[in-house]
C-alpha cells in the first residue's frame, strides 16, 4: 500500500513520520528538490538535493510520477521511489502533487494533515521566519485546506502521539482488509 502524507507547510508530517518509524516498518519515499540542503539535512535522507537541470532531466526523461514548483523551487517523486520492496510506501507530498496524484490513481491513500491556524504561525515564526512569508503560507494553507475533502483520511495534529497513533490506527486498519 501506498501512504500519501500531506498538509500545510508547518503541520508536522516530518515529525509525525518519524515518529511513527519506532512502531511500523515502512518505506518512506524520498523527494527529489531544486531548493538547497538546510543544516541537519543529509542528501539521499531528507531529499535528494538536485539541480534544476537534473530536475528537468527527470522530468524529460518520464522518471517523475509527481512534481510541483513549491516555494520557488521545484519538488518530485521519481517512479524508482514507488518500486521499492516493502508493504507499505509512505509519501510526504506538497498538497497540489499529492492531490493530482490521488485523482490520476486509486491505488493511493491520502492522509491530510492540518493544525489550528495559530498554531501553524506560531511554528513558522519559530522556523524563523518573518511576517511576510508568514502571511504567504497561510494564504497558501488556506488554499490547500480547499482540497481537503479529496483526502480520504484527515488528521487534526494537536498532540503528537495522538496524531500518530490515528495514522497507524488508519494504516493498520488498511493493511488488515
Amino acid at each position: 500500500m501506498i501512504y500519501i502524507i500531506t498538509g500545510p507547510s508547518g503541520v508536522g508530517k516530518n515529525t509525525i513520520i518519524e515518529a511513527m518509524s519506532t512502531d511500523l516498518d515502512f518505506y518512506f519515499s524520498v523527494s527529489h528538490t531544486t531548493r538547497p540542503q538546510r543544516e541537519g539535512e543529509v542528501d539521499g535522507k531528507d531529499y535528494y538535493f538536485i539541480s534544476n537541470d537534473e530536475f528537468n532531466s527527470l522530468i524529460n526523461d518520464d522518471l517523475m510520477i509527481e512534481y510541483e514548483q513549491y516555494g520557488g523551487f521545484c519538488y518530485g517523486t521519481s517512479k524508482k521511489e514507488l518500486l521499492k520492496e516493502s508493504n507499505i510506501i509512505l509519501l510526504d507530498l506538497e498538497v497540489n502533487g499529492a492531490t493530482k496524484l490521488l485523482s490520476q490513481n486509486d491505488d493511493f491513500i491520502g492522509i491530510f494533515i492540518d493544525i489550528d491556524d495559530n498554531e501553524l504561525i506560531n511554528r513558522l515564526k519559530n522556523r524563523g521566519h518573518d511576517n511576510d512569508f508568514i502571511n504567504k503560507r497561510m494564504k497558501l494553507a488556506t488554499q490547500q485546506r480547499e482540497k481537503k475533502s479529496q483526502y480520504q483520511y484527515h488528521v487534526d495534529n494537536v498532540d503528537i502521539n495522538t496524531s500518530v497513533n490515528h495514522i497507524l490506527d488508519i494504516i493498520y486498519s488498511l493493511e488488515e482488509s
